[in-house]
C-alpha cells in the first residue's frame, strides 16, 4: 500500500467515525430534548361582553372558549370583585370548572355566566354593586400531566395563583387567556349635556361652560372653560372629561390643558376616598352634580383636592 491509499484510508476511517458521532448525537439530542420537552399549550377565552350594565335584570356575559390542545384536564374560572369604596379586593372564589374535553377550537364551546353568579361567588349582594366596582377572573388551566398554568405558590400553608410571574403572563396572549376584567356601568338617562354654570371650592373653575358627549363613549362629557390662578393667570379653553357611571363621577388621570414644562402638566384625577371620593350626580335629573378631583402633580400645580357643582342653566 503506498503513502496516498494510506491516507485515503485514514480520511475515509475519520469521516466514518464523525459521522457516526453526529448520528448517536443526534439520537441523544431527541431523548434528551424535544422527547423530553412538555407538550405546548393554547387556551383563548372570548367574552361576549367587557362590562356589567347595572340597569339591566341581572346581565349576563357569555363565554366563547377556543383550544386546538388535546390534552387538558380542566379549567377552573377564579373570580375577585374590587369593591371601590372599600378601595379594596375581595379573597378569590371558584366561579366555574370546564371540563378540558369539552374544550373545541371551533367556537361551539360556550358558557354563560349571570352577575348574580359572580356576586353569590364571593359573597356580595348584588344591589350594592355601584360604580368604580370591577370583577375580574382568572382562568387556571390544568393538563392530563399534572401542569398547572399559570403555576402556583404554596405559601402559608396556602395555595395561591402566580398571576403575577407565571409561564404565562396574566393578562393573557395571543394563545392564552389568563385575566378578563369587568367593570360595573349604568346607561345615562338624561342629556347632561348644554350651558352649565360651575362653582369650585378651590376657586379655580368658574363662569359658564358647555357639556358634549364624546364620540365612542356614551356615559362620558367634555368641558372648557375659564381656568384662574390670580387677576394675572386667567386661562380660557381649560377643561377636561369624566364619565358618568352608575351615580359616580369618575375623572381619568389626565391633563387639564397646561403644562409647567420639562413635559410635566397640571393633571386633574378622582379624588380619592378617604378624602372627597368621587362626585356624584342622579341620572333622572341632570340638571345639578358634583365632580370631585385632586390635581395630583405637586411638582406642577397641585397636591390638593376640589369640588365642582355644575348647574344646568
Amino acid at each position: 500500500m503506498n503513502f496516498k491509499e494510506t491516507i485515503m484510508k485514514k480520511t475515509l476511517y475519520s469521516i466514518l467515525l464523525f459521522s457516526l458521532g453526529i448520528l448517536f448525537a443526534c439520537e441523544e439530542q431527541g431523548e434528551l430534548g424535544l422527547d423530553e420537552s412538555d407538550e405546548g399549550f393554547n387556551f383563548r377565552m372570548v367574552p361576549s361582553a367587557t362590562s356589567f350594565n347595572l340597569a339591566d335584570e341581572d346581565p349576563s356575559v357569555t363565554f366563547t372558549m377556543y383550544s386546538e390542545t388535546d390534552n387538558i384536564k380542566k379549567v377552573n374560572v377564579i373570580v375577585e370583585l374590587y369593591q371601590f369604596l372599600n378601595d379594596a379586593k375581595t379573597w378569590r372564589f371558584n366561579l366555574a370548572e370546564i371540563d378540558g374535553a369539552t374544550i373545541k377550537n371551533d367556537g361551539t364551546t360556550k358558557i354563560t355566566i349571570p352577575l348574580s353568579s359572580f356576586a353569590n361567588a364571593t359573597g356580595i349582594d348584588p344591589a350594592t354593586l355601584g360604580g368604580g366596582d370591577v370583577f375580574t377572573i382568572y382562568n387556571v388551566v390544568e393538563l392530563e400531566n399534572g401542569n398547572v398554568y399559570p403555576d402556583t405558590l404554596e405559601l402559608g400553608g396556602k395555595t395561591y395563583i402566580n398571576t403575577e410571574n407565571s409561564f404565562y403572563p396574566s393578562g393573557g396572549t395571543t394563545s392564552y387567556t389568563g385575566q378578563l376584567n369587568f367593570p360595573m356601568v349604568c346607561s345615562v338617562s338624561s342629556p347632561f349635556t348644554g350651558t352649565y354654570t360651575v362653582t369650585d371650592d378651590c376657586d379655580l373653575f368658574a363662569g359658564e361652560v358647555v357639556l358634549s358627549t364624546v364620540a365612542g363613549n356614551p356615559v362620558q362629557r367634555a368641558f372648557t372653560g375659564v381656568w384662574t390662578i390670580d387677576p394675572d393667570n386667567v386661562f380660557p379653553g381649560i377643561g377636561f372629561k369624566f364619565d358618568l357611571t352608575c351615580g359616580r363621577v369618575f375623572v381619568q388621570t389626565q391633563s387639564i390643558g397646561l403644562g409647567c414644562g420639562g413635559g410635566s402638566n397640571v393633571d386633574v384625577v378622582t379624588s380619592a376616598i378617604e378624602d372627597f371620593g368621587p362626585g356624584l350626580y342622579d341620572d333622572l335629573d341632570d340638571s345639578e352634580f358634583t365632580v370631585n378631583v385632586r390635581y395630583p402633580n405637586a411638582d406642577c400645580f397641585g397636591g390638593f383636592d376640589c369640588r365642582l357643582t355644575f348647574t344646568k342653566k
